[in-house]
């Protein structure tokens, strides 16, 4: 049965094919797959950079730099969270 899924037609540059190629297959997943995960895995990202630039275009900066500073500190955590997993 075809995906229900929305499609986004995307071209990117011979060489980022290439590496998406590559790592895809390393991981032994679609290329199409590998993008779409590495996607869901940006979305906390995105919707913080949304909340940014909306803030942004709307000459609140108090705000844009409170959901910059909340982005950063997600980030932070993760990244906390992972090197104490690695410790152990």
């Amino acid at each position: 049965m075809p995906s229900t899924r929305p499609r986004i037609a995307l071209t990117p540059s011979h060489e980022l094919k290439a590496v998406l190629d590559e790592l895809a297959e390393a991981m032994g997943k679609t290329t199409s797959g590998l993008i779409v995960g590495l996607l869901d895995e940006l979305r906390p990202s995105l919707i913080d950079l949304t909340k940014i630039a909306r803030h942004t275009q709307q000459g609140k900066t108090a705000a844009a730099k409170r959901a910059l500073q909340h982005m950063v500190g997600n980030a932070m955590a993760e990244q906390l969270e992972l090197l104490s997993k690695q410790q152990k």
